[in-house]
């Protein structure tokens, strides 16, 4: 997305439901990670299992590591109500909300058997408060055996109108899933695998969108300058993905403006009443353990 900047054996915690951000939170004595009812069920919290450092940027609700999906053609919809910056613009569900902050319509969120679940009926971007005609849903855990990985199933249902003006299936490329980082996270690495990583040269956002790199394992990792980072693994991934930044600072505030982003890409026609499904895993600690944890999730999963 360009959005409007241009099994555990640790204990799993529940956050109180009169909590003003309706988290649910698994913590596994090594990692902790949250959920949002008021994101639409996305993650926006990722970090160690003691630590006030949240790694997930929150800026507005196109930012946080969430879903997001386009399908048919663009549109110019301004007489609705289409925002000026967002138009012509295709159906794109998003998990969290609209561009002005609306959210989406999260009708089932829990913690059960040490999994987050999620049933949301998205907003789609562009418009100001218009619900797709979809429901995403989205189960969240610790992969067995693996303290330090997070693994995410994610599924789209397209249940469009089959005489929307989106018109049949189109190939476009789809986010797997849009991740916002921290700016702090500024080391970008591409794993080669086999233990070689290459640094991958990020540009800042720009006109022409964000850099295309296209990492031969599926994976890439950020890092603050001590070494500690977040991996990401996507096997579904079939093209090269997005990457880059916005602004030069080195915040670890996550709701600064600047944001460090990836994006796993895949090429996929959507059509009206396509079910998408997809898992990615997300790995934390130095690079030692990044590098041996992709190695094992790729032997593991090599297709997702």
């Amino acid at each position: 997305m360009i959005r409007s900047i241009l099994g555990t054996a640790g204990a799993i915690a529940l956050l109180a439901a009169t909590s003003p951000a309706a988290q649910l939170e698994l913590n596994n004595g090594t990692l902790k990670v949250r959920t949002d009812n008021t994101y639409g069920g996305a993650i926006v919290w990722l970090s160690t299992a003691n630590s006030t450092m949240n790694f997930v940027n929150l800026a507005d609700h196109g930012r946080l590591i969430q879903q997001s999906y386009y399908a048919g053609a663009n549109r110019d919809r301004l007489a609705e109500g289409q925002s000026p910056a967002w138009t012509p613009w295709s159906w794109n569900p998003v998990q969290a909300g609209s561009f002005n902050n609306t959210r989406s319509i999260v009708d089932s969120f829990s913690l059960n058997n040490g999994v987050l679940y999620s049933w949301t009926r998205p907003k789609l971007w562009d418009m100001p408060n218009e619900t797709a005609q979809a429901v995403i849903k989205q189960w969240t855990q610790f992969e067995p055996g693996m303290s330090q990985v997070i693994r995410v199933n994610n599924q789209l249902a397209c249940l469009r109108s089959n005489t929307d003006a989106w018109g049949g299936p189109v190939n476009r490329h789809q986010e797997l899933p849009a991740c916002y980082f921290i700016r702090a996270l500024n080391r970008a690495k591409i794993y080669n695998g086999g233990g070689s990583w290459s640094d991958y040269a990020y540009p800042l956002l720009s006109s022409s969108g964000w850099g295309r790199p296209n990492p031969p394992t599926k994976a890439m990792a950020f890092f603050l300058q001590n070494d500690f980072g977040i991996g990401i693994y996507c096997p579904r991934s079939t093209t090269a993905w997005n990457c880059g930044a916005t602004g030069t600072s080195a915040s670890t505030d996550p709701y600064h403006g600047d944001t460090m982003h990836v994006a796993p890409l895949a090429t996929v026609a959507l059509d009206r009443m396509t079910q998408f499904t997809y898992s990615y895993w997300i790995v934390m600690g130095n690079q030692a353990t990044i590098r041996a944890r992709l190695d094992q999730l790729i032997s593991l999963y090599p297709n997702g």
